[in-house]
Order: C-alpha cells, then sequence, then structure tokens
C-alpha cells in the first residue's frame, strides 16, 4: 500500500502538477491522522475495558470481604447478647441476695468476656492503593469510604479499645481475687469458662463488684447498639455493590 502511495505521488512530481500534489500530500497526511486518531480510540477503549474488568473484579472481592465481616459482626452479636444476660443473672442474685446456685458458674467463667470482629479489608486496601477514582460511582464510592475508614474505625478505636482497657485495668485484677476457674470434664476449647466464688456470702455485700457488672453491662450495650448499626450498614452497602455490579454487566 505504502509502494502504492510513493508510485502517485513520483507520477504528480514527474508531470509537474503541483497542486494535485499538494492535495494529495494533505489527503495523506490526512489519512494519517485519522489512522492516528483511530489507534488511541482502540487503545483507549481497551483500557477502559481492563479498568471496567477491573472495577468489577475488585467489587466483587470487596463484597465478600463485607459479607465475612457480616458473619463477623453477626456472631458477635450473639456472643455479646449471652454474655449480658450473665451479667444480668449474677446481678440479680446478688441484689436479692438469692442463694448460691452452681448453674451460675458458667457465668461466673464468662461474665467479663467480649467479643472481637475480625473485619475483612483486604481488597478495599487493594483499592486504596490503585486509587478509589477507579469506583466510577460516586455514592457507592462514598459509601466505601464511610464504611471501611469510618464505621470499621469505631469499632476498633472505640468499643475494643474501651473493653481491652477496662479489662485489664479493673475487670480482671478484682476478678481474680473473687473467683477460682475450673474446667468441667465436658469442656472443650472455645466453650465459656466456669469459676466458683472464693466466698459468695461475702459476694452478695460486694458492692463494688455489683457497679462493676452494671458498667459492663453498658458496655455490652453500646457493644450491640454499635454492631446491630454496623449490621444494618453492612446489609446496605452489599445491596449498592450488587446493584452496581448488574449495572456494569449489563443486567
Amino acid at each position: 500500500m505504502l509502494h502504492f502511495f510513493r508510485q502517485i505521488r513520483q507520477k504528480l512530481l514527474t508531470e509537474n502538477r503541483f497542486s494535485k500534489y499538494l492535495l494529495y500530500a494533505i489527503g495523506e497526511i490526512m489519512l494519517v491522522v485519522i489512522g492516528i486518531l483511530i489507534a488511541l480510540q482502540v487503545n483507549t477503549w481497551k483500557e477502559q475495558q481492563k479498568l471496567r474488568t477491573y472495577e468489577v473484579e475488585i467489587l466483587k472481592e470487596i463484597r465478600t470481604g463485607l459479607e465475612i465481616s457480616r458473619q463477623e459482626v453477626l456472631t458477635a452479636l450473639e456472643e455479646d447478647r449471652r454474655w449480658r444476660a450473665c451479667n444480668h443473672k449474677i446481678l440479680e442474685y446478688l441484689d436479692k441476695r438469692k442463694p448460691y446456685d452452681p448453674a451460675l458458674d458458667q457465668c461466673f467463667g464468662c461474665y467479663f468476656w467480649s467479643s472481637t470482629v475480625q473485619l475483612t479489608t483486604s481488597a478495599y486496601d487493594e483499592l486504596k492503593v490503585r486509587g478509589l477514582e477507579l469506583i466510577t460511582n460516586d455514592e457507592l464510592r462514598r459509601e466505601l469510604t464511610e464504611m471501611f475508614d469510618a464505621k470499621f474505625d469505631v469499632l476498633k478505636s472505640e468499643v475494643e479499645v474501651w473493653d481491652s482497657e477496662l479489662l485489664s485495668s479493673t475487670i480482671y485484677p478484682m476478678h481474680v481475687k473473687l473467683f477460682r476457674k475450673y474446667y468441667p470434664e465436658s469442656w472443650q476449647v472455645f466453650q465459656d469458662e466456669y469459676a466458683r466464688p472464693v466466698d459468695y456470702t461475702a459476694l452478695l455485700s460486694n458492692e463494688p463488684y455489683k457497679n462493676l457488672l452494671s458498667e459492663i453491662i453498658s458496655l455490652r450495650n453500646y457493644s450491640i447498639y454499635i454492631n446491630e448499626s454496623l449490621e444494618k450498614d453492612l446489609q446496605h452497602l452489599i445491596g449498592s455493590i450488587d446493584d452496581e455490579l448488574r449495572h456494569l454487566n449489563g443486567d
């Protein structure tokens, strides 16, 4: 093809038809420019397709991580409600001065426990490195940022830190003075532990301990509130991702 154009150009120059040659040259330049523009458009389209494919893949990974985190939150809610019930039960026995019941030992062994939620953030962390602007839906990008950089942070920086500090500074030092831990024959690892009061009669009048139970109940209430709100927000965000994936896939 290039040889063919070269022959035409040489013929026009030989015949001294400068004006026609000039028009031909301009046309040839325009063909080259058009070819370049087409090539650029093709490259741009291919790059956009790559970005669109990545956007779909990373949203799927983020969705999977959010669902895993949601199941963690649901497990934490179940545990916190059970341990909160133990605090209420112990406090009821002590306030009403009920006689000691061995059935309380399971509560005495775990009333101070608190849940830990393992949040899955690896896909979002990867997206932040690549650039959050790769998520083309502005509202969805805002929801993702709010979830991972704000709501997850509340759980880690407030609830769990508060639990940890109260446990190490106040709860456990008092607990080991008032109770002795033991393990029934049927006990297995990761089950609730058991403990007996060293002096149950003295425990009935131990106001600092009863105040501590009230404080733990308050903390469990807050933790449950945060996790209930987080679980609803996770459901909503998962739904938003599903809607966006359907849009990106043209469904």
